[in-house]
């Protein structure tokens, strides 16, 4: 009887292997589901305009085969490689998650303060200073955890008019708040610390490092996003809005930060602090109106970054851990739930040290990042078999050893070994010499270069195998007139098909109608020439 009940609850929680589940349609096998498999194009609904919102780049990561960073890892990790990533990006999702929300309930309790004044900052403490967080700050973190909560039901391929509002709203209340504090406060004192650069190089490496590190998580990401793009030039305003918005967000913190300095003597680099002084000096309707809207605008842009940048990859991860019973929106739900058991009030508040390491992320993810490009670029000539990446077996390219492409663990390790001694030295400033420390300061450009060489190296030595058993014959370049077998074949020579051949099983719906795939009849493909599409020996010309 419980036998039963168990089979019964396990069958309800299942979900669906493909969209084509209740046809005669054939499905990837147990390693997809139906957020796993290339993205059909019906759900292809982001424009161009949502991804210059996104304000990310996206330069070196493909964007043609539309499978998110869970079954794109597997092409350069292996099949079961692949899950060692998934699940270190998936645990520091999580703990940016709920510190994150606390940050962007910080702004919303200075919000509720401009709305109730005296009232919301009178309300008594009922709970002890062990607890990290008051009784006032606990309903302002509810408040925001509830606000947020429905976007976990938002699939990423509707979300991209939410990143349209955030990327008016943030910049539009930058922008006032700025002009405020100039001229409210006449200028600005740049002087906003007494300590002096021992080495101006090394400073400026370290300034390189940190702006660098708030840019390459979202580009490990972006893949999560990027296939819901319709063509690759969609993408391209992803490099526009990074290179407008960086520089504009540092300038503006920078000049509004220092503007704060001239008048209170102090650097608020917080928003949430800025903005409480500012109420605790010009307390009256026009102040608090602005503060409201700033306060609360930035509320609402951090609740949208954690969708984009944590809850989003925390769903596609552990989608791709647990294909059988989680689906991306069903792990969003799951990742809002556990924020309170991340307790954030405490990391933020009490546990410096663990921050930090979460700081050094960039020294563990910059391998990973170097080893994809690499991979793409170089090691494959951009060419990729999709239905190879849902085939745990020797025939597929992406299976490697026993699953494992012993190659990106070798690069990723060499990596991380060059720099991981300087997290000691962040944690406890003046355990290491001053040469570790600055090494530590060059942490991605260091961990990326060595990654990319050794991996680059080693794909040398021992190639990687690019196309699935029996399809080699299928990659043919000419060479001076003569047909000669190229490994790697020509560049993106796979793009057109979407990184299938016009045979392979399953093959979607959707591309057998591009292809003109008809029984007894040979593909046809329109738009480029010399393009590798199966079958024979030979090419298809377009």
């Amino acid at each position: 009887m419980a036998n039963g009940a168990v089979v019964r609850l396990r069958k309800a929680i299942e979900v669906k292997r493909s969209a084509n589940e209740d046809t005669d349609a054939k499905t990837y096998g147990k390693w997809s589901n139906i957020d796993l498999e290339p993205t059909p194009p019906v759900q292809r609904n982001w424009t161009p305009l949502y991804f210059f919102a996104f304000q990310f780049s996206v330069a070196f990561s493909p964007t043609t085969y539309h499978v998110g960073f869970p079954v794109y890892m597997r092409i350069s990790a292996g099949i079961y490689g692949s899950l060692w990533f998934l699940f270190l990006r998936a645990v520091v999702a999580m703990f940016y998650e709920g510190t994150q929300t606390y940050y962007a309930s910080r702004q919303l309790n200075v919000s509720l303060r401009c709305i109730f004044g005296h009232q919301w900052t009178d309300i008594p403490n009922h709970l002890p200073k062990s607890a990290g967080i008051t009784t006032q700050q606990m309903i302002a973190f509810f408040l925001t955890w509830l606000f947020q909560l429905p976007l976990a039901w938002l699939h990423p391929s509707k979300a991209g008019p939410l990143f349209a509002v955030k990327s008016v709203l943030s910049p539009l209340a930058y922008f006032v708040t700025l002009i405020w504090a100039l001229v409210k406060f006449r200028g600005v004192d740049l002087a906003l610390s007494n300590a002096t650069a021992k080495n101006l190089g090394w400073s400026f490496m370290r300034a390189i490092n940190t702006v660098i590190s708030g840019v390459v998580p979202p580009m490990v990401n972006i893949a999560d996003l990027a296939r819901y793009g319709n063509r690759p030039k969609d993408v391209l305003p992803l490099v526009t809005g990074l290179f407008i918005s960086k520089p504009l967000v540092i300038l503006i913190g920078l000049f509004t930060t220092a503007a704060g300095k001239k008048r209170f003597g102090v650097a608020n680099w917080n928003q949430w602090d800025f903005y409480t002084l500012v109420l605790d000096n010009y307390w009256g309707p026009g102040t608090r109106t602005l503060v409201f809207l700033g306060s609360f605008i930035q509320a609402f842009a951090t609740v949208v970054t954690n969708v984009s940048s944590n809850a989003i990859p925390i769903g596609c991860d552990l989608t791709g851990l647990f294909p059988k019973y989680f689906t991306i929106v069903r792990g969003q739900i799951l990742c809002n739930i556990l924020i309170w058991a991340v307790v954030p009030w405490l990391l933020v508040n009490s546990a410096q040290n663990f921050l930090t390491f979460l700081g050094s992320y960039l020294c563990f993810i910059a391998p990973v990042l170097a080893v994809e490009i690499v991979d793409y670029w170089l090691a494959r000539n951009g060419n990729i078999h999709v239905p190879s990446l849902y085939r745990p077996d020797p025939s597929s390219p992406y299976y490697y050893t026993k699953g494992f492409n012993f190659r990106i663990f070798v690069a990723w390790v060499v990596g991380i070994v060059l720099v991981i001694s300087g997290i000691s030295g962040a944690i406890n400033p003046g355990s290491i010499s001053d040469t570790a420390v600055g090494i530590y300061n060059t942490g991605f450009l260091l961990s990326f270069t060595a990654a990319s060489v050794t991996y680059y190296i080693l794909c040398t030595i021992w190639p990687v195998k690019v196309w699935p058993d029996g399809r080699e014959k299928e990659s043919i370049g000419e060479e001076k007139g003569s047909r000669t077998k190229v490994n790697k074949g020509r560049w993106e020579e796979m793009v057109p098909t979407e990184g299938f051949f016009h045979d392979d099983d399953p093959l979607p719906e959707y591309l057998r109608e591009r292809m003109g795939v008809i029984v007894g009849e040979e593909p046809a493909l329109t738009g480029r020439t010399d393009v590798v599409i199966g079958g024979g020996d030979g090419r298809e010309k377009s």
